[in-house]
């Protein structure tokens, strides 16, 4: 009689286009994955930005502002910014700024420069820098001396004190970004700022 062959299967080859599938749906799902993930960032971002209180820049309401200024300092007076909340403001080498309670540090000595109607830079005698504000209120420094973030506008208080607010960038109302000294010496984010508090309040004192 005739003899018949089995013919076995082919594992391997199964095995192979098996684990092939399994790579390319695995594949898909990575991708579907990261694409979601990605997504949500984007949207989480999105939110944040959009939720955010960002400040105005005040040339974007009355771009004449500028035009008071005057190209050099008319007047300049080396004096120390000392808080009500109990800290001299300094500006250290390395560009921070804050308050301490040092009073024999150099790094509290400014000069005040008047550059228009209560309109000052703020320059540290030891660094060179000037005090600058950006539009997050963050308090950073500069040693550019055209950058319109330096400019500030000096407030004169009843209560004798003075107050320094942002002349380029506001929240709801021109000059309502003020620089301000927490009581543990940091610097408050003038976004955060009120006319009024504690922080925000200075005494100028001239050196001689």
């Amino acid at each position: 009689g005739q003899t018949y062959k089995v013919m076995r299967p082919p594992y391997k080859l199964l095995f192979l286009v098996l684990l092939l599938s399994y790579d390319v749906v695995e594949s898909k799902r990575s991708v579907r994955r990261k694409k979601k993930h990605a997504n949500a960032r984007l949207k989480n971002k999105t939110k944040i930005y959009r939720d955010y209180n960002w400040a105005h820049s005040q040339t974007d309401v009355n771009w004449r502002s500028i035009l008071s200024l005057t190209k050099k300092p008319t007047n300049k007076v080396r004096c120390t910014i000392f808080c009500r909340s109990g800290y001299h403001l300094q500006i250290l080498p390395t560009g921070l700024v804050r308050g301490t309670l040092d009073q024999r540090s150099k790094y509290i000595h400014f000069e005040m420069q008047s550059f228009g109607p209560s309109l000052v830079k703020l320059k540290s005698v030891a660094t060179g820098r000037y005090l600058s504000m950006k539009r997050d209120g963050a308090l950073r420094t500069t040693k550019h001396l055209r950058s319109r973030e330096t400019i500030f506008q000096e407030i004169h208080e009843l209560n004798a004190f003075h107050s320094y607010a942002s002349h380029r960038y506001f929240m709801q109302n021109p000059h309502d970004m003020l620089v301000a000294i927490k009581r543990n010496g940091q610097i408050k984010r003038a976004t955060k700022t009120k006319p009024g508090q504690t922080a925000t309040q200075f005494l100028v004192i001239k050196s001689k």
